[in-house]
């Protein structure tokens, strides 16, 4: 692999724009990206893009950014990236990479490996990252710094070019870590797909219960609890469809784990409750140890400022 590589682009709506905006921001990495260029099918998204500079050029199609790329990335919801997958695999020059970052990587891996065509090399991705992890509105190259960046190598992928994507997202400021697709998958349903379906029933109890006042009573912690039924209905519904089987494990896991609670919560007994909250508290306070001291994503209080 040589230096001066080419980067391309498919969606240039937050996240994809956002890794463009980082490879633009990386230069001078050894062996990296030296040119940026994107497409979107969205003329509001490719005129940000180009008015934000998020790529160095934005191109007439997918087509004219699949033959310029030495590295392609598709940012699309995964049916898309499936369908961008047949229709780009054959413009594709020998040599080059395929990653995505979509949400599930069983279906997205499994189509690399039987669409593309011999020397193409594939790898899946999927940043473990967004607007709402960082905190932003806009794209921005910052919403990989220092966050987990999942690949998943296929049975066709390289060693070398699982060192190279490595090496490359390492630059952008992102922690790495390589998994197979299955393992993916599993992981992702709990801590990804699950909180997305939570307010699923949650807001079925609401508008089923046959007091209509309740209706009327949400405020703000409902509000937080709720909210991300409004997520992108196209990406959430190519997540159900392509990892149905994880998903619904993990529904039923957590039907369990609810159901062990309550019972707790009905026997009542003030000191279990009382243990139930804190290991509870301290459990989020572990996974979560930048955001115990700076409420809604402040920064932590300056010591003698508290």
């Amino acid at each position: 692999m040589t230096d001066g590589k080419t980067a391309g682009v498919i969606g240039l709506g937050f996240m994809g724009a956002s890794l463009a905006a980082a490879f633009r921001g990386a230069g001078g990495i050894e062996g990296g990206i030296e040119r940026v260029v994107g497409y979107d099918s969205s003329p509001d998204a490719r005129a940000r893009a180009d008015a934000e500079s998020y790529v160095d050029e934005v191109l007439d199609s997918a087509a004219d950014v699949a033959r310029a790329a030495d590295l392609l990335v598709l940012c699309t919801p995964v049916q898309q990236i499936i369908t961008d997958l047949t229709e780009l695999g054959p413009l594709l020059r020998r040599g080059a990479i395929v990653m995505d970052i979509g949400s599930t990587k069983v279906a997205v891996t499994e189509a690399m490996v039987k669409i593309l065509p011999d020397g193409v090399v594939p790898i899946g991705g999927h940043p473990m990252t967004g607007p709402a992890t960082a905190r932003v509105d806009s794209p921005t190259a910052r919403i990989y710094a220092g966050r987990v960046f999942l690949l998943t190598p296929t049975e066709r992928t390289d060693p070398a070019v699982t060192r190279w994507c490595t090496d490359l997202l390492r630059g952008i400021g992102a922690r790495v870590e390589v998994l197979d697709p299955d393992r993916h998958d599993r992981l992702v349903a709990v801590v990804s797909h699950l909180p997305r379906m939570l307010p699923v029933p949650l807001l079925d109890l609401v508008v089923k219960d046959p007091d209509p006042m309740l209706t009327t009573l949400p405020a703000g912690g409902f509000r937080e609890s709720t909210k991300r039924a409004t997520d992108s209905l196209d990406m959430w519904g190519d997540v159900l469809l392509t990892n149905t089987g994880h998903i619904v494990e993990t529904m039923r896991r957590y039907a369990h784990e609810v159901e062990l609670v309550a019972d707790q919560v009905e026997r009542g007994d003030p000191a279990t409750l009382r243990e139930l909250l804190a290991t509870t508290s301290d459990r989020w306070a572990a996974l979560f140890p930048a955001d115990v001291d700076g409420a809604d994503g402040a920064p932590p209080a300056e010591p003698g400022n508290r």
